[in-house]
Formats: C-alpha cells, sequence, structure tokens
C-alpha cells in the first residue's frame, strides 16, 4: 500500500469492524444469538469507537487481538496443546502491538480455565502453562533482539520515570470512574453497577465466563490508567467491549428478575444509543479537516522556502513531525524524541524547521532555541479546542545569524 495516510486509517477501520464481528463471536461461546447481536450493535453503534476507529492509532488492532486470543481460548480443550500455543502466538502479537497488554492476560487466560476446570483440572493447568511458556519464550526472545540491536533506544524507554505512580493512585483512579463515562454515560454506569452487585448480592456472576473475562479486562487496564498513565481519550477504547458486555449482563438479569427496573434501564440505554448515532451523524456530515489542511499549509511554506534557497534544509523536526509529512502526502520529517538528544540531533541533521504544539512543554522549543536562532514562520492555534492548543512552525536559523 505505500506509505499513506489512507492506507494508516484504512486499517484501523478494517481492525474496529473486524473487532465487532470477532466481539459477537466470544459472545456466542456463552451467550444466545440475541445477547450477542445486541453486543454487536451497542459496539457498532459507539461514538468513541467510531471516532478513533478512523485513526491510525494502535487500540483498534490492539482489541482485535486481544478478541481473536479469547476466542481461541474459549475453544481450547484438554490435550489441545497446539491451540493453546497459538492463543499465547496471539497475545504476543496484541503484546508487540501495544505493551499494555500483559495487564489484560488474566482476561485471555481465564476462558480456558473455566470452560476445562471441571472436566480436568490436571489437563487445564497443563493448557494454561503451554500458554504462558509460549508467551514468556517469544517475548523473551523480542526483548533480548531489542537489546541487542536497539541498546540506545531501550536505554531511552528504561530512562523514563517514574514508571509508576502510586501516590497517586486514588485520584487517578476517581478520574477514571469520572472518565469512564467518555465509553458511554449509561452503558459504563451500568457496568459499574453489574460489578457491585456481583460483590454484594449476584454471586452467581462470578460463575459465569463472559462476566468475569470482561471484568478481569476492565479491571486490567484500569489498573494500567491508574497506576501508570493518566490515559486519555484513545485509552478508553480498548474499553468499549468489556463494558458493553458488562452493561448487557445486568440488564439481562434485570429483566429476569426486576421488570420494571429493566424497562427504565433499556429506555436509559435506548437514549443514550440515540446520543451516540447522533453524534456519528453530526460527525460525519461535518467533518474537520483542521489537522490535515495545517500539514498542506506547513508543507507548501517549507517547500516555497526551498525552492527559493536550495542550499537550505527542508528537513522538519518535532513531536508529531511524522505524523504532518504522513497527512501532508509527505515532506522530510523526524521526531524530536529518540535515543539520541534533540541538541545532538540539531548538529548530525541540521534540520531548518521546527514544529512546536503549545500543548506540550517547552522544554523543546527552550532546547531549539538555546542552541540556533529561531523564527515563527506560521501558527494554527485551534487544532485542539479543548486544551486551546495548536501548532507553531519555526524556521532555524544558525546562532548569530541574521
Amino acid at each position: 500500500t505505500g506509505i499513506s495516510v489512507t492506507a494508516a486509517r484504512s486499517l484501523a477501520v478494517f481492525c474496529t469492524w473486524l473487532s465487532v464481528l470477532l466481539a459477537y463471536a466470544v459472545v456466542r461461546q456463552y451467550r444466545s444469538k440475541k445477547f450477542a447481536c445486541c453486543t454487536a450493535f451497542l459496539i457498532a453503534a459507539n461514538a468513541l469507537g467510531v471516532f478513533f476507529g478512523r485513526l491510525a492509532i494502535l487500540e483498534p488492532s490492539f482489541v482485535l487481538f486481544l478478541l481473536r486470543a479469547m476466542y481461541l481460548a474459549g475453544r481450547t480443550r484438554p490435550g489441545n496443546y497446539v491451540l493453546a500455543a497459538v492463543v499465547g502466538v496471539v497475545f504476543v502479537v496484541a503484546t508487540l502491538t501495544k505493551t499494555t497488554g500483559p495487564f489484560v492476560l488474566p482476561a485471555v487466560l481465564y476462558p480456558i480455565w473455566a470452560t476445562n476446570r471441571t472436566t480436568d483440572r490436571g489437563g487445564t493447568w497443563k493448557l494454561l502453562g503451554t500458554v504462558l511458556g509460549t508467551v514468556l519464550v517469544l517475548l523473551g526472545t523480542a526483548k533480548l533482539i531489542w537489546f541487542l540491536h536497539y541498546t540506545s533506544d531501550a536505554a531511552v524507554i528504561f530512562a523514563l520515570r517514574p514508571l509508576w505512580q502510586i501516590e497517586h493512585f486514588p485520584v487517578r483512579l476517581l478520574r477514571f470512574f469520572f472518565r469512564g463515562t467518555w465509553v458511554d454515560p449509561v452503558l459504563f454506569p451500568l457496568a459499574l453497577a453489574a460489578l457491585i452487585a456481583a460483590a454484594w448480592k449476584l454471586r452467581f456472576f462470578w460463575r459465569d465466563t463472559l462476566f468475569v473475562t470482561a471484568l478481569l479486562w476492565e479491571a486490567g487496564y484500569a489498573a494500567f490508567i491508574a497506576f501508570h498513565y493518566d490515559g486519555p481519550p484513545r485509552y478508553f477504547v480498548t474499553l468499549i467491549v468489556p463494558t458493553i458486555w458488562l452493561a448487557l449482563i445486568f440488564v439481562e438479569w434485570l429483566w429476569q428478575e426486576k421488570r420494571r427496573i429493566a424497562m427504565a434501564v433499556s429506555v436509559c440505554v435506548a437514549v443514550s444509543v440515540l446520543w451516540n448515532l447522533a453524534m456519528i451523524g453530526e460527525y460525519v456530515a461535518h467533518p474537520r479537516y483542521s489537522l490535515v489542511d495545517a500539514s498542506m499549509k506547513i508543507k507548501r511554506i517549507i517547500e516555497t522556502q526551498h525552492e527559493a534557497d536550495p542550499e537550505e534544509s527542508d528537513l522538519l523536526i518535532g513531536r508529531g513531525a511524522g505524523e504532518i509529512s504522513l497527512l501532508s502526502g509527505g515532506i522530510a520529517a523526524m521526531d524530536s524524541d529518540g535515543a539520541m538528544p534533540l541538541a545532538q540531533k540539531l548538529d548530525v541533521y541540521h534540520p531548518s524547521w521546527f514544529l512546536d504544539w503549545t500543548s506540550q512543554p517547552q522544554a523543546r522549543r527552550e532546547t531549539v532555541a538555546a542552541h540556533r536562532r529561531i523564527v515563527g514562520r506560521a501558527a494554527f492555534p485551534d487544532l485542539d479546542r479543548s486544551r486551546e492548543a495548536g501548532i507553531v512552525l519555526y524556521q532555524i536559523f544558525p546562532r548569530g545569524s541574521q
């Protein structure tokens, strides 16, 4: 396909819609066709999933591989060590796609345990050992390759601190419960209600394979967000599927035991679905291409200056420079992060253009300004209206030049 924004985003769209089908297939292992259809519909109609499912980000493919691993785990039976190894391979692919995979590993393993423990507990432990062994061997090999061939990059990654922020855990966890409504303002509270009901009274939920799988998925990713990184909205794309599973399980029980409450809750769910569909409709009817437009303008500015002075470099450096290059159809670009310090990159690659996001810390701009003379050439202030953030394009000149 070549390197293009169309190819990158098309892959995300493909993974998103294939995930809808896989979520349906996983549910059919434990629930009725009607329940599975409701699951698929709610996932497909989720506004957060639609918005981020068309972007070139890791979450759509990550969810795809997780669902594939869970589906295969639900079909694994005692003695079928080949399929157990395949589950491990698919999970490794998910982890290499996005390194938050280990937080969801219990959710991948649980279907094997729940499906087989009553018939052959010893064989079940062997299946779990096969999966874990495959994961450890393949990820260990990947780590070895990483350290042998990308030593400097590994040093940068492990130098990042703090990896864990336990002191901020209560605040981040509380914020997680509020931000969870990004998934859906009705379904996320229903998922929490399912957890509370299971802990308080509805103990039989713990014998439900789909419920426990969804809970392990939700809890694992919540722990990641609360302990490690205060997640942006795209992180919650990973929680759409388990949230819908938990909410539907709770609504299903309400229809069986509390029909009046179930009717009221179902109305709220219907209103939420209509709200999601209205947001999607508005989004489709009135698309904004502000970052694409800004990228094209940046490309024209750089190309015009390079044509006027071919001796000047046309290399753009800065956080997100690669994205600007992808969206504009291709200009020479380099990220300001990486193993080589930014000041050293200035001396090695001699870029003539610097890209700065106003929502990011100003340390990069200060570093460039300390070693070069920079002049602002263009500003695009309203790319992220929620944070009043945008891009400033600077031209870089040698220190002391006029």
